[in-house]
């Protein structure tokens, strides 16, 4: 395959349904890099701006769990999307979704969620690692696993299903 080829909209693996009208119109650029003599490829960013969209629309995560801690990746499927998904990945926002975990019961009531945001406040920590190598954030969030996987009573609120909770939260990109 010619390098030309590779920056063919053809070539691009469709990540979701709403890549599929994004492809039509996406644009690509091939520079030549005289430095290096190898081609440089520019994506234009399909997510959009103007309304809401799940996170899976446009980025993709790894995860995982150790003791009572879990640690989980965002990847955007455009790399220039990072800069954009910085601004909106904050330790609020990670502790806002990730709250939910602590739930006492699936009905919880105004004092059960008060005593669990308080409790979310003093003892939850959340990091935020930019991965600049791959254009990714890494995410832990440590005690929010009530004692590890070994000692939760929690059915399957671990690792994996951390990155389907994220994923699935629709957020509003800036520009």
């Amino acid at each position: 395959m010619q390098s030309d080829d590779l920056a063919s909209p053809k070539n691009i693996i469709q990540t979701s349904s709403f890549h599929e009208s994004v492809l039509q119109s996406l644009t690509m650029e091939t520079t030549l890099n005289h430095k290096e003599g190898s081609p440089q490829i520019e994506l234009i960013s399909p997510a959009p701006h103007d309304r809401k969209i799940p996170l899976y629309d446009f980025a993709h995560s790894r995860a995982g769990d150790k003791g009572d801690d879990i640690n989980f990746s965002l990847i955007p499927y455009f790399p220039p999307d990072i800069e954009r998904l910085k601004k909106i990945v904050t330790q609020e926002w990670v502790k806002k979704v990730v709250s939910s975990l602590l739930n006492p019961s699936s009905f919880p009531t105004s004092d059960d969620i008060e005593q669990r945001n308080k409790w979310i406040s003093e003892h939850v920590e959340v990091e935020i690692y930019e991965v600049r190598g791959i254009h990714s954030l890494n995410i832990v969030v440590r005690n929010i696993l009530d004692g590890g996987v070994n000692c939760s009573r929690r059915i399957d609120r671990h690792g994996k299903t951390l990155s389907d909770l994220i994923l699935c939260q629709k957020v509003l990109l800036p520009l």
